[in-house]
């Protein structure tokens, strides 16, 4: 037939037009790309169980991180504990020292508590005398009583006029007076505030 091509001429043009893109590629040097990647994605949050474990770890990493509220939970203990006996002391020093008022028939004795009331004493012991010897009578009473306990007064005043005599033990103040004298000082209205824990002393 005229119109027919030679089949070995058309078999080898074909090829060559497949491979044309290819070829070009290796004779440039350059590699094949890489397939694209989409952004890369955060992991998974730990549960709550692993975040627990993990935020040990680092607390147990730190050192001191454990150990010092331990340590300030135990300094609070032991002060609270030295409060309360330190507390306990004084108690049984005033309650000596009311005993000591009573035996030298103090008449109207008052003891009032101002620990809350952020006063430069813990106590007020007051009490009242029919005249001067026996306000005397009783602050030598309540000083011998105190004595026993290890304590001296850091003041005492008053002691030889007798109308108010005033022993300062720090913690707790002695307050003894003729009736009178307590009336226009009037203690009890002062410190109107202070819980009054005369039956805690007494019984």
């Amino acid at each position: 037939m005229k119109g027919a091509k030679p089949a070995g001429k058309t078999a080898a043009k074909r090829p060559a037009a497949k491979a044309k893109g290819p070829v070009k590629a290796k004779a440039a040097g350059a590699r094949p790309a890489a397939p694209r990647r989409g952004p890369a994605l955060p992991p998974p949050p730990p549960p709550a169980a692993a975040v627990g474990e993990i935020l040990s770890e680092a607390m147990a990493k730190g050192g001191h991180a454990k150990r010092v509220p331990a340590a300030t939970a135990a300094a609070e203990k032991a002060r609270l504990e030295r409060n309360r006996e330190a507390d306990a002391r004084l108690q049984m020093q005033i309650r000596r020292a009311v005993q000591a008022l009573l035996d030298k028939k103090a008449e109207k004795l008052v003891v009032l508590n101002l620990q809350e009331l952020g006063a430069f004493a813990e106590y007020f012991v007051l009490a009242s005398a029919t005249n001067e010897r026996q306000a005397q009578a009783m602050s030598d009473a309540v000083e011998m009583a105190m004595k026993a306990e290890g304590r001296r007064p850091f003041s005492h005043e008053g002691y030889n006029k007798g109308a108010w005599i005033l022993l300062d033990y720090g913690e707790v103040v002695f307050h003894l007076f003729h009736e009178e004298a307590r009336r226009f000082y009037g203690l009890e209205r002062l410190w109107g505030d202070a819980p009054e824990e005369t039956q805690a002393f007494t019984s």
